[in-house]
C-alpha cells in the first residue's frame, strides 16, 4: 500500500482516507456490515478532511473550530492505527506457511474480521457524535470569518531611528559601494535575504536615508505575504512624484505602463521590502525600465530563491544577512539599558552574556529583552535570572508574564506563511534538544519514517525530504552548519527563540510532547502522538506504563541515562532514535530484545558512547524498517535472520562489526557504513557485488588481519575489484585501510562509475592517479593520496569538469615541475596539496578561475629558528598580498614528521 502524507493540519486523514479505500476492495475479504460501516467512514472523513483544509488556510482560526480540528485529526490517528493493525493480521495469515497453520491462522483471521467489525461500530458512532457536534455549533460557518487586524512590526523598523543602531554600518558600506559602480549605469538590483528580526528593513531604511537626494525620484514599498499589486504599484507612482485623478481605477496593467513611462528617462531608486514570493517580484519588475541612468533597486526577502531571482541569479548582487557578532550584540543590549557598554554592574554581566546567547545575535529579539529589562527600576539579578530562565521556557508564559507578543508574531509570521508540509516538517524539530545539530538525511529519513512526505514525479522520497529541508533553509527557518564542497548543507541547527514557537505549536496541536522530567508525563492529557525524553535520570517503568502509549508514532531519548523504557506499550511505533551521551562512566548492556513487536518500525537509530548493546534475536521481523542505525556502540552478536530484512535501504554500524552471512540477499540497501574487509566474511565480501542499488558506500579494513593473513587480504582486495566493477549506481564511496598499504586496482570496465560523485581515500595510497579516475565526470569530491604524481595525471584531473574539491597528498617529491594550466580544474573551490619536497608549484594565469581555498601542505625544514619562520612567512604573506583579490592567509607551523622512502626524515 502506497504510503500517504501525515501532517500537523491534517492529522493521519489522507492516509486514512486512502486506507479506507483499500480496505473496500476484495483482497481484504470484509463482512457486508464493516463493508457498509467502512463506506460510511470514508465518505464522512473526505468531508472532514475538506474542513481540516480550510482551516489549515485560516491564519488565525476561531477557538471553536480549533477544538474541533483537533478532535478530527485525533480520530484520524485513532482509526489509522486500527486499520494497521488488521492490516498487519492479514499479512501474518498470507505469510504463513503449514497446512495446519493456514488453517489455524485463517479461524484466527476470521475472528479478527468479526472483531474489526465490532471495532469499526464504535469507531462509526464517534465519528457520527463528532459530525452532529459540528453541525450542532454550526461550525463550518465559522472558518472563514475575516482576520483581525494587528500592528504590522515592519511599520516599527521602518521607522527605526537607526542612530541607536550598531553592526549596521558594514553592511551599509558595502551595499552602497555597489550600488556606486559607474560601469553599471543600465538598472542594478541588489537584493538583502535573511531570518525575520536581522534587520532587513533596517538597513535597506538606512540606505534609503543616507541616498536621499542623490536620486531624481525614489520610492519604499511593503509587498508582504499576500500582496495587493495594484495598491504597491499606485504608492510607488505616488511616492516618485507621478500625479492623476483616475488613477484608482487603474488595472495592474495601466499601472505598469505609467509607472515604466514615467521612470523611464529618470534616475531613481526604489526599495520593494518583504517580497515572499518571486511571482510578485515579476510582475513588480516589469514597471522598472532598464534605462542607462544608473537607477538602482533593493529588495528584501527572508527567502534566498527569492533574492536570488530578484538580482537574476547573480549572486554578487545578493546580501545575505548575519546576525550581530557578540561585541555588537552586548553594545546594543547595553546601550539600551543603561545607555553604555561600560556602565553595566560586574553582577549582570554573566547572565547578560547567556541571555544573549539566547538571542543569537537576532536584532529584534536584543532589542526586545534589553527594553523589558530596562523598564525594571531596580536593576535585581534575580529579575535577569527569570528572563534568562523564561527565554527557554514555552513562548506561552513568555509572553503572559514578559509581555514578548512582539517577537512572537515576527517569528509566528515565518511559520503562518509556510505550506502545510513543511509546517509539518518544521514542527517535528522539537524532537531535538536545545542547540542540537541536525543531520539532514537523518532528519529525512524520519520525515519519511513518519509519512509526511509525498511523492514527486522523477523523485523518491528522500529525494522530496531533502528539497523540503533545503526550502526550510531559504526561508531562514532553520540555521545551516556544516555544508560539503558542493555547496550543499549537510546540518542545520534551531535557534532557541524558533525551537520556543516551536514547541508552543507542538503541544497546541498536540503534535509533539517533549519530558524533561519523567514524573512529567502523569500530567498528559491528551494522547502522546510523539514523545522526547530528555532525561538524566533513571526512567519509572511504573510511570511509563501509566500512560496511553500504544498510540505514540515517535520515540526520542536523548540524555546521559542509560536506561530504557518499556517497548511493550509503543504497539504503533514508526520511529525510533536513542542518543545516549557521556554520563556517569556506565557502560552497561542495552538491552532491545523487546522491539520485535513493532510491527511499524520504519527508523531505528541507537548512538551510545561505548556501550554494549544486544538486539532481537527476530530482527528480521521488522519487515517494515528502512533505517537502520548504530553510532558508537558495540554489538552482543548480529542476529542471523537481519538478511532477511527486505526493505532496509540504509544500514549503519561501527567499524569492526562482523555481519551475518547473507548480506548479497539485502537488494534494496542504498547506503551501507561501515563494511569491514577484515571481519567479514568471504561470502558477505563476494555478496557486495549482488547490492546493485548501493548509493553510498563505504568499507574498512582490519589490519590485524591484513597483517597475519596477507594473502587472505590480497584476495579479498581483488574480490572489492570485481564488486566495485557491478556497482553501477554507486555515488559516494570512501575507503579507509589502516596501515601504509597500496591499493593499486585494475578496473576492466571504468563506465560503472559514471555517477561516482565522491571518492574518498583514507590511510593507503595509489602509485599514480588511476586512469579510470579520468572517466568519473560527475566527481565533485576527490581525496586521493599517490606516491608521485606526473604531468599527465595534473592534466587528467584538471579535465574533470565536475570537481570542485581536491586534496593530493603526494609521498614523493616530484621529478618535474607541478604546473596547472590556463584552462585548468574549470569550477575548482578548494584544492588541498600535501608533498614534503616539492620543487615547484605554478599557476598560469586564469587557472582554476572558481578558487576559493588553497591549502599548501609543505615541508619547513629550514624554519626551526623563529628569525627564519617569521621571515619565510612574511615572504609568503608578501607574495598573497600581490594577488587582486586580497585572500585571507593563515600560516601555521606543525610539528609533524615526515618518512620517505629512502629512510631519510623531515620536519
Amino acid at each position: 500500500m502506497e504510503a500517504a502524507v501525515v501532517s500537523v493540519s491534517h492529522g493521519a486523514m489522507a492516509s486514512l482516507i486512502g486506507k479506507l479505500g483499500d480496505l473496500l476492495t476484495d483482497k481484504y475479504k470484509l463482512l457486508k456490515g464493516a463493508k457498509r460501516q467502512i463506506m460510511f467512514l470514508k465518505a464522512e472523513f473526505e468531508t472532514m478532511h475538506v474542513f481540516l483544509k480550510k482551516m489549515s488556510d485560516t491564519e488565525d482560526p476561531d477557538e471553536q473550530d480549533k477544538c474541533w480540528a483537533k478532535e478530527v485529526r485525533e480520530l484520524s490517528y485513532d482509526i489509522d492505527d486500527s486499520i494497521d493493525e488488521f492490516l498487519h493480521r492479514v499479512e501474518r495469515e498470507s505469510n504463513s506457511k503449514g497446512f495446519m497453520e493456514r488453517i489455524k491462522n485463517f479461524l484466527t483471521t476470521m475472528k479478527a474480521r468479526y472483531e474489526i467489525a465490532n471495532e469499526f461500530e464504535g469507531l462509526m458512532n464517534r465519528v457520527t457524535e463528532v459530525s452532529q457536534r459540528r453541525k450542532r455549533y454550526k461550525i463550518d460557518d465559522a472558518v472563514s470569518k475575516p482576520n483581525s487586524t494587528t500592528i504590522d512590526p515592519r511599520l516599527l523598523a521602518l521607522h527605526a531611528e537607526t542612530a541607536g543602531l550598531v553592526g549596521i554600518d558594514g553592511p551599509r558600506d558595502e551595499l552602497i559601494k555597489l550600488m556606486d559602480e559607474e560601469v553599471a549605469r543600465q538598472l542594478k538590483v541588489l537584493s538583502i535575504v535573511g531570518f525575520g528580526g536581522l534587520g532587513k528593513t533596517t538597513l535597506a531604511n538606512d540606505i534609503y536615508r543616507k541616498l536621499e537626494g542623490q536620486f531624481q525620484c525614489r520610492a519604499f514599498v511593503s509587498v508582504s505575504q499576500k500582496p495587493n499589486i495594484r495598491k504597491i504599484l499606485r504608492t510607488i507612482l505616488s511616492q516618485v512624484g507621478f500625479a492623476h485623478t483616475n488613477i484608482e481605477t487603474w488595472d495592474e496593467n495601466e499601472l505598469i505602463s505609467a509607472l515604466k513611462s514615467f521612470l523611464l528617462d529618470k534616475r531613481y531608486f526604489i526599495v520593494i521590502d518583504d517580497i515572499w514570493e518571486a511571482s510578485a517580484w515579476d510582475i513588480i519588475r516589469c514597471a522598472l525600465p532598464e534605462s542607462m541612468n544608473c537607477s538602482r533597486v533593493i529588495t528584501t526577502t527572508r527567502i534566498e530563491t527569492v533574492a536570488r531571482t530578484c538580482c537574476m541569479n547573480q549572486s554578487e548582487y545578493v546580501h545575505k544577512m548575519e546576525p550581530l557578532s557578540e561585541q555588537d550584540s552586548r553594545r546594543l543590549f547595553f546601550k539600551r539599558i543603561f545607555g553604555s557598554e561600560d556602565a553595566c554592574p560586574p553582577y549582570l554581566k554573566e547572565v547578560s552574556a547567556e541571555i544573549l546567547k539566547k538571542c543569537g545575535g537576532l536584532p529584534l529579539a536584543i532589542i526586545t529583552i534589553s527594553s523589558l529589562l530596562a523598564c525594571q527600576p531596580n536593576k535585581l539579578k534575580e529579575q535577569w535570572e527569570y528572563v534568562r530562565n523564561s527565554l527557554g521556557s514555552s513562548l506561552g508564559g513568555l509572553k503572559q508574564i514578559l509581555n514578548l507578543s512582539y517577537i512572537d508574531q515576527i517569528l509566528n509570521l515565518s511559520y503562518i506563511n509556510l505550506p502545510c508540509y513543511l509546517k509539518t516538517c518544521m514542527l517535528y524539530l522539537g524532537i531535538y534538544p536545545e542547540d542540537y545539530t541536525i543531520d539532514r538525511d537523518d532528519l529525512a529519513r524520519q520525515w519519511v519514517a513518519e509519512g509526511f512526505i509525498s511523492k514527486a514525479h522523477g523523485m523518491d522520497l528522500e529525494e522530496v525530504a531533502k528539497s523540503y529541508f533545503n526550502e526550510l533553509i531559504n526561508r531562514s527557518m532553520i540555521q545551516p552548519l556544516k555544508t560539503d564542497y558542493n555547496g550543499e548543507v549537510l546540518s542545520c541547527r534551531v535557534h532557541d527563540m524558533m525551537l520556543d514557537l516551536i514547541l508552543h505549536k507542538s503541544r497546541e496541536e498536540n503534535f509533539i510532547s517533549v519530558i524533561d522530567d519523567i514524573q512529567d508525563m502523569t500530567g498528559q492529557h491528551d494522547k502522546i502522538r510523539r514523545l522526547s525524553l530528555h532525561l538524566d535520570g533513571a526512567i519509572d517503568d511504573k510511570v511509563v506504563r501509566s500512560v496511553q502509549l500504544s498510540q505514540t508514532r515517535t520515540l526520542a531519548i536523548f540524555g546521559t541515562s542509560s536506561d530504557l523504557p518499556p517497548f511493550v506499550p509503543f504497539n504503533h511505533l514508526r520511529v525510533l532514535r536513542i542518543e545516549i551521551s557521556v554520563g556517569s562512566g556506565n557502560s552497561a548492556l542495552l538491552d532491545f530484545n523487546a522491539l520485535c513487536h513493532l510491527f511499524q518500525l520504519r527508523y531505528l537509530k541507537i548512538s551510545g558512547d561505548g556501550h554494549t548493546i544486544r538486539l532481537s534475536s527476530n530482527i528480521g521481523g521488522l519487515l517494515q524498517l528502512e533505517t537502520l542505525q548504530l553510532e558508537g556502540v558495540r554489538l552482543e552478536e548480529f542476529p542471523s535472520d537481519f538478511v532477511h530484512m527486505s526493505r532496509l535501504l540504509h544500514l549503519i554500524v561501527p567499524v569492526w562489526t562482523k555481519l551475518p552471512d547473507g548480506i548479497g540477499n539485502m537488494k534494496s540497501l542504498r547506503t551501507l557504513h561501515c563494511f569491514d574487509l577484515g571481519m567479514n566474511s568471504q561470502d558477505n565480501i563476494k555478496g557486495l557485488g549482488e547490492l546493485t542499488n548501493l548509493t553510498d558506500l563505504r568499507i574498512s579494513y582490519n589490519i590485524v588481519e591484513y597483517i597475519s593473513d596477507g594473502e587472505l587480504a590480497e584476495r579479498r582486495r581483488e574480490v572489492l575489484r570485481t564488486c566495485l566493477e557491478k556497482l553501477c549506481n554507486l555515488k559516494y564511496l570512501e575507503i579507509k585501510f589502516e596501515g601504509r598499504r597500496n591499493l593499486d586496482v585494475s578496473i576492466s570496465v571504468p563506465a560503472v562509475f559514471c555517477r561516482l560523485q565522491r571518492f574518498i581515500c583514507f590511510d593507503c595510497w595509489f602509485s599514480r592517479v588511476p586512469e579510470w579516475i579520468g572517466q568519473l565526470h560527475s566527481l565533485h569530491q576527490l581525496v586521493l593520496k599517490v606516491e608521485e604524481v606526473l604531468e599527465d595525471d595534473v592534466e587528467m584531473l584538471a579535465k574533470l569538469p565536475s570537481l570542485t574539491h581536491l586534496y593530493l597528498p603526494i609521498l614523493r617529491a616530484p621529478k618535474d615541475k607541478i604546473i596547472i594550466r590556463g584552462s585548468g580544474f574549470p569550477v575548482l573551490k578548494h584544492f588541498r596539496v600535501g608533498c614534503c619536497r616539492i620543487s615547484c608549484l605554478t599557476f598560469e594565469a586564469g587557472a582554476m578561475a572558481k578558487l576559493e581555498m588553497l591549502q599548501l601542505d609543505v615541508n619547513a625544514q629550514g624554519w626551526d629558528r623563529e628569525s627564519n619562520r617569521r621571515a619565510a612567512e612574511s615572504a609568503l604573506r608578501s607574495v598573497v598580498d600581490m594577488h587582486p583579490g586580497r585572500p585571507t592567509v593563515n600560516i601555521k607551523c606543525l610539528g609533524l614528521v615526515y618518512i620517505f622512502d629512502d629512510g631519510s626524515c623531515s620536519s
